[in-house]
């Protein structure tokens, strides 16, 4: 019966078609009514996130590599709230990075800022040895919640929680990362706030955007906070400052995906129709890349003559996804495919593909794809998309080693062994 619950919890794999968004998808005008409708339901679950997004002006989109680019850039946003602070992270541990973080936002709370904070309680390590960590920014008025993947679902803020017998977080991994500050600068990315994202044992990246593209991203931090029993304003009147009309206009056209639970795995299947629909160049950073599905995507785009480059880790925090991709070394070099190995972990999610540009949280492994909550942009412009390979592609190959597909018999019985467990990895 046990194995029967963590199969149907966390293993089991399932999709419906919601990508592209269908014609009545939220549009960024109307966030703050689509909010607003969202709070006004009775008890909502994580099944009802789902929310199709329309497509959205983004404005003055900026790539940042590394932790020692980003946490900078995004300790000076929150430094300069005025408003609200909403940040989402899976992982806040003990170390350099948080203490900074925690103390600007500890800073900003006291001076009567608005700080509300969602973390995945075991991506967190929220009841142990960050606990500390998590009691000085509650002390602080900071409002925290989290989702909750094993047993028991607490739903509201920490310590002052109750167990939702829906179990509806159960077996689901939050693995979304963002920002919204003031509801007019958003930040997207792949990194948690741990020292090892700065020290150079792990490479990723971090988006920072304007403009109305960002009141989706506002829609869905709060929407996830009143889902994991957050306090959030219930009426329009309450919400509109959430959603201020943006200081800066969007030009380019852009999309905030998500994979959730219930099958919609939106942010997979935009993934997979960009990677199919290019024609000229396809540019992939990514740690996990064990996915046969896109692997063959990747394969076929190759074999019709588009440029592909693919920047994976050369030691990666997880071996077993290493020797998965290692498997079809031979297949993607046979058609043409660069694989390119990074030092350390390559931990960023960046697909360029001709002119668009998906950067975000989803790995290209089962719990990436399938599994986990996730999110990502995908940003429809060419001058960003070229933006994209000088900032953040390039600088990565750089860094990198060809790869070679020159494995012993050991090693390619190895590969083998764990590609055909992919499904679990």
């Amino acid at each position: 019966m046990v194995y029967l619950v963590v199969w149907w919890t966390s293993l089991r794999i399932e999709q419906r078609p919601v990508w592209p968004p269908p014609s009545d998808a939220a549009l960024s005008t109307e966030a703050v009514t689509t909010t607003a409708e969202f709070v006004a339901r009775d008890n909502p679950s994580l099944d009802d996130l789902g929310i199709p997004l329309a497509a959205a002006p983004i404005a003055n989109p900026e790539f940042f590599l590394d932790g020692t680019e980003f946490f900078p850039a995004m300790l000076a946003d929150i430094r300069g709230a005025s408003s609200s602070i909403h940040l989402q992270m899976f992982g806040i541990k003990p170390g350099d990075v948080s203490s900074e973080f925690v103390a600007a936002m500890v800073e900003r709370s006291q001076a009567g800022v608005e700080v509300r904070l969602i973390v995945d309680r075991y991506g967190s390590a929220v009841d142990d040895e960050s606990a500390p960590l998590f009691s000085t920014l509650q002390d602080a008025g900071v409002e925290i919640v989290a989702n909750d993947v094993v047993p028991l679902d607490r739903d509201g803020t920490l310590n002052d929680d109750a167990i939702d017998w829906r179990h509806d977080e159960l077996g689901q991994v939050d693995h979304r990362k963002t920002m919204v500050i003031d509801g007019q600068i958003g930040w997207i990315g792949g990194a948690g706030l741990e020292d090892h994202f700065q020290d150079g044992r792990f490479t990723d990246v971090f988006m920072r955007y304007e403009g109305e593209a960002v009141h989706d991203l506002q829609l869905v931090f709060l929407t996830s906070f009143d889902v994991f029993g957050g306090t959030v304003p219930s009426s329009p009147a309450e919400l509109a400052p959430y959603f201020p009309t943006p200081a800066v206009a969007g030009s380019g056209e852009s999309w905030l995906v998500q994979n959730l639970t219930d099958g919609y795995l939106a942010g997979t299947q935009a993934t997979r129709e960009v990677i199919r629909g290019a024609s000229e160049r396809l540019d992939i950073m990514n740690p996990y890349f064990t996915d046969p599905g896109v692997v063959d995507d990747v394969i076929a785009a190759a074999e019709r003559g588009v440029d592909v480059r693919i920047v994976v880790s050369r030691d990666s925090n997880v071996t077993q996804a290493t020797y998965a991709l290692e498997s079809r070394y031979g297949d993607l070099m046979d058609a043409g495919v660069e694989i390119w190995e990074h030092p350390g972990t390559m931990h960023a999610k960046v697909l360029v593909a001709d002119d668009q540009v998906i950067v975000g949280t989803i790995n290209y492994d089962a719990w990436g794809l399938y599994r986990n909550l996730e999110i990502a942009v995908l940003i429809e412009d060419q001058v960003v998309a070229d933006d994209a390979v000088v900032k953040m592609v390039e600088p990565s190959i750089d860094n990198s080693t060809a790869a070679v597909d020159d494995f012993n018999a050991y090693e390619t019985a190895r590969n083998w062994f764990w590609s055909k467990l992919s499904y679990f990895i």
